[in-house]
């Protein structure tokens, strides 16, 4: 993917989900987490990821989920610096 075709937030963030049929509700994801990336849903009784722009991809919530219900899609760039647009290492 190049810089063009990302738009105006030239940023490819990391994806972050959470499989509600596999989460078992214990919230140790959103407990391990530093960055907030997770919330309680009261109703469905289920952590959601609310926002994953936040996720620095330390993989600590994927980890210590018994169930396996998190995934994690790693991010292409993780910035995007004009210095290295002249050198084309940005694409």
């Amino acid at each position: 993917m190049t810089l063009k075709e990302m738009g105006d937030d030239q940023r490819r963030l990391a994806k972050v989900t959470v499989d509600s049929d596999l989460c078992m509700g214990c919230q140790k994801c959103i407990r391990t987490c530093c960055y907030d990336v997770y919330k309680w849903d009261k109703e469905k009784r289920l952590a959601t990821a609310a926002y994953s722009e936040e996720c620095v991809e330390c993989y600590q919530c994927m980890y210590y989920c018994p169930s396996g219900a998190i995934k994690i899609e790693a991010a292409e760039l993780a910035f995007y610096d004009s210095i290295y647009d002249g050198l084309s290492l940005n694409n």
